[in-house]
Parts: structure tokens; sequence; C-alpha cells
């Protein structure tokens, strides 16, 4: 008997080359010391779903898939195993056996560490397998890697000096071809610097990985973008038409995943999978815990609720009328400060801040604690993305956690951060711009200081800009307005 969690799309599917951006980083490369696999999945089908299986003797997961199916495109299990999978098209022979989707969904029921997962490898290559990928891989002991497969052959590439392993739709054991070399190159160009920043984290790859929309000769940073690149219209992102994507987010992006693990010694239950569905850009995740054994109602049936809300505003964000892969960044972000980006990275942090600090003051959660925390999450998210509301900023304002005071707001030069009375240790102050990107860092003396002055630099574009306190256990947050 299997039980599953779905959050379905169900629109006529279409079969077409996914051309997807994965990667892992292991816990030795992440600020909170949980590795982390990513996936943007490109495809032209719309039949996908979330969900959390059960299968009768092996490991509960949660997982991507196509409605009702047995292939898994991304996924987590309670073992603390994680894993996805980026099709490589320059690889060539031919097998039958476990395919691309199916070997993930055998792998998830039964592995516990990487090891598991090679042995599968080494098992199936005498009698041959149908897939041809790149499996990114983590799991509870430290290791992660990434095995590009071939129907008779694989190849292993462990987490390089940095802690990260990055691919796009090709594998080095394959011929010249180099499907996504610039995603792959841009991904791991992002996390790189992240580490160096000692600031890589699932949060940061939902946030920065998955949402990019730079390539080669695009770079419409920092949002919002007003003008205009190889004659397109003033203010739209090209994101490749779906043979020649060149965006890690792109108009193929129809779901999205960042499973993260635990430390070495860890609880494996604490394992979740964050899901996105749509455009990353435009979306906001909410979490499943496979330990969960259940599901939050929002996400069940052909009419969920999430998917309806990010599917609209994928829509919106695709809305050119003659080419569809072309992205309208005014939608994200205007002039004005209005737009998606107004309110949904602040709805980001809060799910993260929740997740984590419901995870550092509770011990041992039963499966129905977790999924009653679960269903709090997904209706906080999901309320304050369809009213566009910044939730980070609201909880802020509540008894229990106090906002910063910024006066004065709006300013034109200078502005006064207040940190009202508090029992959590706070290290300094962080001041994000709109689309989350941390764009100045303060230190503060507290407790013997209260008050601390942020001067932005001249080249700084007015807006409306976020700040928030460190560390980000239970930060106070505040928003302030910079006119010019």
């Amino acid at each position: 008997m299997k039980l599953f969690l779905r959050i379905s799309l169900l629109f006529i599917p279409f079969l077409a080359h996914a051309e997807c951006t994965i990667g892992v980083a292991s816990g030795t490369a992440t600020r909170d010391g949980r590795p982390v696999v990513f996936k943007t999945r490109d495809t032209s089908s719309w039949s996908l779903e979330f969900k959390v299986q059960m299968p009768a003797g092996y490991h509960a997961y949660a997982g991507n898939t196509s409605v009702d199916s047995s292939t898994v495109w991304m996924g987590v299990n309670e073992a603390g195993f994680g894993i996805t999978q980026s099709a490589a098209y320059n690889v060539g022979g031919s097998g039958s056996g476990l395919g691309n989707g199916t070997m993930m969904n055998y792998a998830l029921e039964r592995c516990d560490s990487i090891g598991d997962f090679e042995d599968i490898l080494i098992a199936t290559n005498s009698s041959g397998r149908s897939t041809k990928a790149n499996y990114a891989v983590f799991d509870a002991y430290g290791g992660a890697a990434i095995f590009e497969c071939a129907p008779h052959e694989y190849d292993r590439y462990d987490a390089d000096s940095i802690g990260l392993v990055v691919r796009a739709n090709f594998s080095y054991l394959g011929d010249s071809g180099r499907c996504g070399q610039n995603r792959m190159e841009r991904a791991y160009q992002l996390m790189s610097d992240a580490i160096a920043g000692d600031s890589l984290d699932a949060r940061f790859v939902v946030k920065h990985v998955i949402t990019d929309l730079d390539y080669p000769g695009q770079n419409p940073y920092p949002l919002p973008w007003t003008g205009s690149f190889d004659g397109m219209p003033a203010g739209w992102i090209d994101t490749g038409p779906f043979t020649d994507i060149q965006t890690i987010c792109n108009a193929n992006t129809h779901a999205a995943g960042v499973a993260r693990g635990v430390p070495p010694g860890g609880d494996t239950e604490d394992a979740l999978l964050w899901c996105i569905f749509a455009s990353p850009v435009a979306s906001v995740p909410f979490p499943l815990f496979p330990a969960a054994h259940n599901e939050p109602p929002e996400g069940v049936g052909s009419s969920s609720e999430m998917f309806t809300a990010c599917r609209a505003k994928y829509d919106s964000l695709f809305s050119h009328s003659s080419v569809s892969y072309w992205l309208d960044a005014s939608y994200l972000l205007n002039e004005s400060g209005e737009g998606v980006l107004s309110y949904a990275p602040s709805i980001i942090d809060w799910a993260f801040d929740t997740v984590d600090y419901w995870l550092t003051t509770t011990t041992s959660p039963l499966p129905s604690e977790r999924s009653d925390f679960q269903d709090v999450v997904m209706d906080r998210v999901l309320a304050a993305y369809l009213n566009g509301v910044p939730l980070g900023i609201e909880e802020a304002e509540t008894p229990e956690r106090a906002a910063l005071a910024i006066a004065p707001n709006p300013f034109n030069s200078s502005c006064k951060i207040s940190i009202p009375e508090t029992s959590e240790r706070i290290e300094g102050i962080t001041i994000h711009d709109i689309s989350g990107r941390e764009i100045d860092r303060l230190d503060v003396d507290w407790p013997t200081f209260t008050e601390i002055v942020w001067t932005p630099k001249d080249d700084l574009p007015a807006g409306i800009y976020l700040i928030r306190t460190r560390p980000s256990t239970k930060p106070l947050y505040a928003k302030a307005i910079l006119v010019k």
C-alpha cells in the first residue's frame, strides 16, 4: 500500500527533451553543514506533481514526478539520501531496464548512502540500463557526488575541493556535445562565490541559483531591468528557445526543487525537499518532510491552490504575444518597486526561518507533528503569496517578534536603524535589495549600542530595501525606502 501526496498539474503532456540544470554541494561547502542538491525541471509538460511516498518495506521519500507515474525527477528520503538528475544528450549506446526517472524512484526507496547507489550502477552495468543521465546525490555521511551514466558504464565525480559538482545536459563520458555548458558554468560561479562568502545553503540556492536570468551577453541585474538586449523590447529578458535554453531559470522551467540533507550524525528525519511549481523566479517554495508521512491539504489533487497561484504568475511572466520564451522583467519588479519580487523574497525568508527555528526547538517530532507543521507553513506561505504580502515583515510587527525601527523612512542619504529589546543574540545587520540579494552588511556592538546608521553607497538605486538582523535563527525585520 502506497500513500501519495499529490500536488497535481493536469494538463496534456508533450514529450520532448528536458534541458535541466542540476548540482550538489556537500555539507563542507554550506554555511549550516547541510548538503543540498537542486534541479530546475525544464520540460514542455505541465503534468507534474510533488508527493510523499511510503512504499511498504522501504524508505519514505518526498519527490517530484509526473502525474500518476512511478518516475521521479528529484527527491530525498527519510534516511537522508537525496538525488536529482539531468538528461545527458551526448551519451550513446542503448539498453533496457531502469531509466532516468525510474532509477531515482528505485534509489530513493532503497538507498541509505552514495555507496548504495553506486552498488545499483555496478549491478546493472552488465545487464544494462535505459538511462543516459547525470545523477547528483548526497547522503547523511558527508558524501556528495555526480554520477554520469550510460547504459553500460558510468563515471563518478565526487565534490571538488570546495565541495561542489554541477551539470547541465551533457556528460564528459560522452562525445564532444556540450548542451547547456553556460548554465552549468553560471550555476557553479554563483555557488562558488557564495562559498567564498560563507553564504551557501538551500535558501541561497532557492533565491539566487534556480532563479538566475544571466547568460553570456545578457546580465539584467540589478533589477528592475529597463534596458533591452539584442533588439528585444525594453524590459524583456531572453531565456532561450526550448532547443537552445540559455538561462538557468527559463520558460520551460515548470518545476524546481532543492533537497536539503543533514550533517553527519544529524537526525535524518530532518531531511526535506523545498518544492517549487512553475517559474522559480516568480514562485515561492514549500517544504515536504519524507518523515511527515502526510501532506498539506492545500496541495491535494488537480485543483492544487499552490500550483494554480504559481501557474498564474508564470503566465503573466511569459506573456509576450509572439515570443513564448521572453520574460517580462517588469512583472518581477518595476521602477516603482512593484512586482512579485516586492514580496516573494521575504516570504521565502520567512519559510526558511520558520523551518530552521522549528527544527532547532523541537525534539524528535512525531510524523503527525511534522505533518501539522507542514500544514502551518503551507497556509502562511500560500496566503501571503496570493495576497502579495511580504510575510517576514508582517511577522516582524507581531508582539512575539518586534520590528526594527527605521528613521527617517523614506530617506535619501542615511537612516537610523533602532534595535528593540530582544532575547536573541544579534551580531549585525544585513541589507537586501527587493530580489533578496545582499547589498550591504553592518556590524553591531549589541547590546552596548542599540542604534546604527546605514549610509547606502552613492550608486545604490532608489527603491525598497529589506533590513534584517543576523544571525538568522529568529531575525528582526524592517523595510526601508530609499528615495533620490
